[in-house]
């Protein structure tokens, strides 16, 4: 059995992992360090799962509790989500959006991504339980929602006031798809967002992309003198434009080099659809110099501070503020950017290859539904004109 000591000072992995505290009850850790208590029990001879909320909210002695209670109703013969289902049914009238918000999380807690889950919670805990947190789920009303988001508007979060609009929205949806005749209508949909946040505005990063600038910036990559990992990080993440999390965390089981592929499988992408990036001959030999230098680690780029730890988050942009960079310059997603321009300026491939090789929707609803493969043998074709693209003016700012 757990104890909370051991709740309180479990650290996140490379990977989910769970840690058993008996009698189905158990405790998810993600690698970003959230903690989510996991309820699993047979009932009518079919495995379940159940979420009991997250930790610190729900300890572990409150996770007990809801476990015993669980079990209870299965020695009986009940599911214990129509325990769940039955409690809210008789007491709706008095649940508060906090409550209501635990009911949600509980209820899509095995259709929906964790990051979803740990953001919602984050952006509750922050916003809207010190506003509406204790009020009374038919008691909110529109200017109740308008008065977070010009909080939250006020000090310049505008974005972030954009995804709890969502949220809290989501929350009132799912209690009326399950008590359309207890909870009444959804505020959040008398609000107009963009009359009280504003137009949405693209988050665009600093990208370099003439010729000049950019030959330089990739000669004084070359040059780095810090940590090889960092150094070859960046050197792939220019050729590939992989997200940074995605390159921090590329491990070699991910690699194939016969095949001259790097397969990133949907869990670690933020579309949750597996990515092909197909490498080329300067990608590749960027990842051989990795597996001289990576011995004994799963990391293509381990960090300095051991072979089993990923780069941390500031590596590259810290090696980018070295050789002399501001963030207002470069930032290491801006390589994505700056493939983007490129390709788009130079015509020589669809805006559907270059959008699919960057892992962003494109195309109609039916061209949207995946393909790993989609468009592959133009991907590869692109991957190393590009490559031989950035080689040709590296080259030129040599002969400066």
């Amino acid at each position: 059995m757990l104890t909370a000591t051991q709740v309180k000072t479990l650290k996140p992995k490379d990977k989910l992992y769970t840690v058993n505290d008996g009698a189905g009850l158990s405790l998810e850790i993600t690698p970003q360090g959230s903690k989510r208590w996991r309820f699993r029990y047979r009932f009518n001879n079919k495995p379940m799962r159940k979420s009991f909320g997250v930790y610190p909210d729900v300890s572990l002695a409150r996770a007990r509790e809801k476990r015993d209670a669980a079990r209870t109703a299965i020695a009986d013969g009940i599911d214990p989500f129509i325990v769940v289902e039955e409690t809210i049914q008789t007491e709706v009238s008095a649940k508060t959006f906090k409550e209501w918000s635990e009911y949600y999380m509980d209820k899509v807690a095995n259709n929906v991504s964790e990051t979803h889950l740990v953001r919602s919670l984050k952006g509750w805990k922050k916003d809207v339980y010190p506003e509406i947190g204790d009020m009374l789920i038919n008691d909110i009303k529109p200017k109740d929602i308008i008065r977070i988001l010009n909080n939250m508007s006020n000090r310049g979060a505008k974005e972030s006031a954009k995804k709890t609009f969502s949220s809290i929205s989501r929350v009132y949806d799912v209690a009326i798809a399950n008590y359309p005749d207890e909870v009444e209508l959804n505020p959040c949909k008398s609000v107009s967002l963009k009359d009280v946040v504003g137009s949405s505005k693209t988050n665009n990063y600093p990208i370099i992309t003439g010729d000049k600038e950019l030959g330089i910036l990739l000669n004084l990559i070359e040059q780095y003198p810090g940590h090889i990992s960092t150094k070859l990080a960046l050197k792939l993440i220019a050729h590939t434009f992989v997200r940074p999390i995605n390159m921090r965390y590329a491990e070699w089981d991910e690699i194939n080099l016969k095949a001259k592929q790097w397969i990133i499988p949907a869990a670690k992408m933020k579309t949750n659809k597996e990515l092909i990036v197909p490498m080329s001959k300067q990608s590749i030999e960027i990842i051989k110099e990795a597996k001289e230098n990576s011995t004994g680690s799963k990391f293509l780029f381990p960090s300095p501070r051991g072979q089993n730890t990923p780069l941390s988050d500031a590596a590259m942009v810290a090696a980018l503020r070295r050789i002399g960079y501001t963030k207002d310059e470069i930032v290491a997603h801006s390589f994505r950017g700056i493939f983007s321009t490129i390709a788009h300026e130079h015509g020589r491939y669809t805006h559907d290859v270059i959008e699919t090789q960057l892992a962003h929707t494109v195309g109609s609803k039916v061209s949207q539904a995946y393909n790993r493969a989609l468009y592959l043998k133009e991907r590869t074709e692109m991957m190393d004109w590009y490559s031989n693209h950035l080689d040709y003016i590296m080259s030129a700012v040599k002969k400066l």
